[in-house]
């Protein structure tokens, strides 16, 4: 009997399943894993569950003749002004005046309508700008002196000048 009763003690070398051992045995297979952060060190560190640090090294300076402009609006608000640019110029129909080099906006010019453009088809000094009138009004003018109104814009001024001669 004393063989069954110690056989009953210790578990059959067939059974899956043994019984846990009690005492210290198992925390010597957990002592150097890591417990928390991204188990990648079994150094703890003070930045856990945060991004991870980079140690640059290569030289990161800039070239001596390098000069960076940067834009002091905040990104935020850029972005918002962008936005509401694109709104309004696709709602208006109309195009963004043009700006300067440095960003600014040129001031409106006078609005003269066909009145210059009646005074300047009736002077007849060689200093007219016609550049500035339409190929409609360019036509019509070459067209009240009896010229051809045919071809392109820079052919009726050329033709425009001319007969002002």
């Amino acid at each position: 009997m004393e063989a069954g009763s110690s056989s009953s003690n210790a578990p059959p070398p067939s059974d899956p399943f043994p019984p846990p051992v009690r005492g210290g045995a198992a925390s010597k297979f957990l002592s150097n894993l890591p417990s928390r952060g991204l188990f990648s060190s079994t150094v703890s560190s003070s930045n856990l569950g945060g991004m991870r640090v980079y140690v640059c090294d290569h030289e990161t300076a800039p070239p001596e003749n390098q000069v960076i402009k940067t834009d002091q609006m905040n990104i935020l608000i850029r972005s918002l002004t962008l936005k509401n640019q694109k709104a309004e110029a696709s709602s208006s129909k109309k195009r963004p005046a043009d700006r300067t080099a440095d960003g600014k906006v040129p001031a409106k010019r006078a609005m003269t309508g066909g009145q210059s453009g009646s005074r300047q088809g009736g002077s007849s000094s060689g200093a007219a700008n016609f550049q500035g009138l339409t190929v409609q009004r360019l036509r019509a003018l070459l067209k009240d002196r009896g010229l051809s109104s045919t071809g392109k814009k820079d052919e009726l001024i050329e033709r425009l000048r001319n007969a002002s001669k």
